[in-house]
């Protein structure tokens, strides 16, 4: 593959410094070299800043970004940085972590299937790529977990979860042009990525593993030990009430998604969604009927039982906290 195309890495930082020098001779060290790593700190008061400049002056590729104003979350950090590239009109963008290790045909593997899947659907359709990617622990051992992967990540399974992790897509520019801006109440930005993807092109599965996934205490989410079956169990059954902040976060990104794109989106879209959103705050057993309507459910039917018995426990207190003032905004 002739480097001519530069991929976009966007890297959001927060007291990173235990594993960041891992991640970044990771990328440095990838098989496709026509990239640059744009990173922005999200005040970081450990060496994390530190350790960014000493790279931004070994190799030109990698930037300390200051741009925007608007700090405290991740998602917050990755939306500032999409703004950038988006105003920069950057052709192709993924997403790095901190503490991660990426494998050495990251970048090469997901450009060369990105342009093949452009030529398939065209490159005026918007397309995000998602792969898998292994555990790792904090001494770099791997972790014998493996991550169950939908071949078709969609609009009703994107209603209840997301199964495209920031670390692991690339975009289009398609993608970029469509999204434009992540709203601060998406909460997660690969979660929000994927919805307008899944409403205006496609998301695809790459069945590859790129990725070293760092699972260690400051992990905010992603964690394994919360993807086992027992640890499904009890935070569903034993001590549902951990699950009414996502239920909250879900719902928020949805009705988010929805308000910013309602006019853009077909027909039977808009039929869905409002046929969820609507009915969602109306009760359970209306709630659970549109679910049925529309197939809107998890992957695995461990998962939805649980799932289903958590909304009837729990519905009621997230249109309570909404209600309260936990209203959905569009722009940061």
């Amino acid at each position: 593959m002739e480097e001519k195309i530069v991929l976009t890495i966007l890297m959001a930082t927060y007291n990173g410094d235990a594993f960041l020098e891992k991640q970044l001779k990771s990328i440095i060290n990838q098989s496709y070299t026509a990239w640059e790593l744009m990173i922005r700190d999200d005040g970081s008061d450990d060496d994390t800043l530190a350790i960014i400049e000493n790279y931004c002056q070994k190799d030109n590729r990698i930037k300390l970004l200051n741009y925007g104003d608007v700090y405290g979350s991740a998602c917050r950090n990755f939306s500032q940085l999409f703004d950038w590239a988006y105003k920069h009109h950057r052709n192709y963008i993924l997403f790095a972590d901190q503490d991660d290790i990426w494998l050495i045909h990251k970048l090469e593997r997901s450009l060369a299937v990105m342009l093949k899947e452009e030529q398939l659907y065209g490159a005026s359709t918007p397309l995000l790529l998602y792969s898998n990617l292994s555990f790792v622990d904090e001494n770099d051992q791997r972790i014998p977990v493996t991550l169950p992967l939908p071949k078709t990540l969609d609009l009703p399974v994107l209603l209840n979860e997301n199964y495209a992790w920031g670390c692991t897509i690339i975009i289009n520019l398609a993608a970029i042009k469509k999204i434009q801006h992540i709203p601060i109440s998406s909460i997660n930005h690969d979660y929000y990525i994927a919805m307008v993807v899944a409403a205006f092109g496609k998301n695809i599965l790459l069945n590859e593993h790129h990725i070293l996934y760092r699972q260690h205490q400051k992990n905010v989410s992603g964690n394994v030990n919360k993807m086992t079956f027992l640890s499904r169990f009890n935070r569903y059954f034993n001590n549902s009430k951990t699950m009414l902040q996502p239920l909250l976060d879900n719902y928020m990104l949805v009705n988010s998604f929805y308000k910013i794109y309602k006019n853009d989106l077909t027909a039977y879209q808009v039929k869905m969604i409002g046929d969820f959103l609507g009915s969602y705050r109306i009760g359970f057993w209306p709630l659970l009927s549109s679910m049925f309507k529309h197939r809107i459910f998890k992957i695995g039917l461990g998962k939805n039982l649980m799932y289903i018995y958590t909304l009837y426990l729990l519905r009621d207190k997230v249109m309570k906290k909404i209600e309260e003032g936990g209203s959905c905004e569009n722009s940061l």
